[in-house]
C-alpha cells in the first residue's frame, strides 16, 4: 500500500497546478485591458496631456504575463504609415515611432522620449507639410 505522504503529495500537486491555470487564465483575460492602460498612462507622462487623445489598441500576444504591448496609428501620407508602438518587457517602458512604406516592405523605427523629439522625426516625414505650424499646417 502507497504511503500517505504520496497521495498528500500528489494532491497538493494537483492543486498548485489547478491555482496556476487560473492565474494564467487571468492574466490572459487582463492583458489586453492592462495593455492599453499602460499605453495611455505612458505616453500621458512621455508626450503630455494631448497623448490621451491616441486611441490605442492591442498588439499581437506574446508572454502576456510580462510584456504589454499596443499601438496607435497616427496617420497615413504619402504613402507612409505612421504609428506609435508601447512595449513595457520587464518593467522597461518604451514607445517607438514606425513609419513603414504603404506599398513597400521598407520601414523606420525611432524610440520617442519626449513631444519635441517626436516634433523632430514627424519633420522628416511627407506628414510634415500637413502639420508645421510655421507653414499654416492644420493642428
Amino acid at each position: 500500500m502507497s504511503h500517505p505522504i504520496m497521495f498528500a503529495a500528489a494532491r497538493h500537486l494537483a492543486t498548485a497546478e489547478e491555482r496556476r491555470k487560473e492565474a494564467r487564465e487571468d492574466a490572459f483575460r487582463t492583458w489586453g485591458p492592462r495593455s492599453v492602460t499602460a499605453a495611455s498612462k505612458y505616453a500621458r507622462r512621455v508626450l503630455g496631456d494631448t497623448a490621451v487623445t491616441l486611441e490605442w489598441e492591442v498588439l499581437g500576444l506574446l508572454s502576456f504575463e510580462e510584456h504589454l504591448q499596443a499601438f496607435a496609428s497616427l496617420d497615413t501620407v504619402g504613402g507612409q504609415h505612421l504609428e506609435l508602438y508601447y512595449s513595457d518587457e520587464g518593467g522597461t517602458e518604451r514607445i517607438l515611432l514606425r513609419v513603414s512604406c504603404v506599398s513597400c516592405p521598407s520601414q523606420h523605427v525611432h524610440e520617442v522620449t519626449s513631444l519635441e523629439q517626436l516634433g523632430q522625426l514627424l519633420s522628416q516625414t511627407p506628414a510634415w507639410g500637413s502639420i508645421d505650424p510655421r507653414d499654416g499646417g492644420n493642428l
